[in-house]
Parts: C-alpha cells; sequence; structure tokens
C-alpha cells in the first residue's frame, strides 16, 4: 500500500483496490482516511480461501506489511486499525501511533484465541455478523469517529 495513493480530500474517504492475482479469488483493499490521514485498513478475501492455511498464513501477512508500511508515518490516530476478512471470518488488529507491527496488537475479545501472527481458526473471529463481532466493530468505529470529532 502507498500512502501517496490516498484521496486527497479534507473529508473522510474510502479507496479500493481489486486484485484477482492475489488468491486466485480477489482481494478488496479499503483504506479509510480523515485529513489524508489513513485510520482504517481492511483487506477482504474471497470465502473460499479460509480452508487454505496457507491463504490465511498470507492475509494476516499483508495486514502486518500494511502495519509496517502506514503506521510508522501515522502522527494522526493514536491507533491505526488493520481488518482482514476472508468471507465472514474476521480479525482485528492495530498498532500504536507511529508504529509498526512490532508494537501491533490484536483486537480483544472476539475470538476463542488471540494472536496478531497466528492463523490458527481460534484467532479469527468466526461469523461478521454475530453480537460479539458487531459490538467489537462497533467499538473500532468510535474510537475511530473519536480522532475526527471537533
Amino acid at each position: 500500500m502507498d500512502c501517496s495513493r490516498l484521496e486527497e480530500t479534507n473529508e473522510s474517504s474510502t479507496e479500493t483496490d481489486s486484485d484477482s492475482s492475489e488468491t486466485g479469488g480477489y482481494t478488496i483493499t479499503i483504506v479509510v482516511t480523515h485529513s489524508h490521514h489513513p485510520l482504517l485498513l481492511v483487506e477482504i478475501m474471497a470465502p473460499l480461501d479460509f480452508h487454505s492455511d496457507l491463504t490465511c498464513s498470507a492475509a494476516i501477512g499483508q495486514v502486518i506489511e500494511h502495519l509496517n508500511v502506514v503506521g510508522p508515518t501515522n502522527q494522526y490516530a493514536d491507533h491505526l486499525y488493520a481488518i482482514s476478512a476472508i468471507g465472514k471470518k474476521w480479525r482485528a488488529c492495530y498498532a500504536l501511533k507511529g508504529k509498526g507491527s512490532e508494537d501491533g496488537h490484536p483486537v480483544l475479545d472476539v475470538a476463542p484465541a488471540d494472536s496478531l501472527n497466528a492463523a490458527s481458526p481460534d484467532c479469527w473471529n468466526a461469523e461478521i455478523m454475530s453480537d460479539n463481532s458487531w459490538a467489537a466493530l462497533k467499538r473500532i468505529v468510535e474510537t475511530i469517529k473519536s480522532y475526527i470529532a471537533p
């Protein structure tokens, strides 16, 4: 991901890229920004990709790479969030202001196990529409909204 490709507006924005060569299916990348600052990075992959340990590891690697590229330049938000989704399964992590994945953390209390790097199915949230997942997503959104409040 290249931060220079982010849309230049004074309001919140998103950027989407699709690449069918990544997994044999598709990968959608979404970057949510505010005033030129990335706040949320999202990678979405085809649902069938979850059945491959290699693809799960690759999805985690992509998110960690995004945190390593964008995180050190983040001087705006206390947490830069990244979400990796494969179909309905998802996981979220964040890097602290000015840091990359070396200081990254998983968003806790959603998946049965919490790990930034592990590809185990227990480290993925099973259903993005579940009550626990919805509550976790709302917490992430509320945190991000607090960064752009007047």
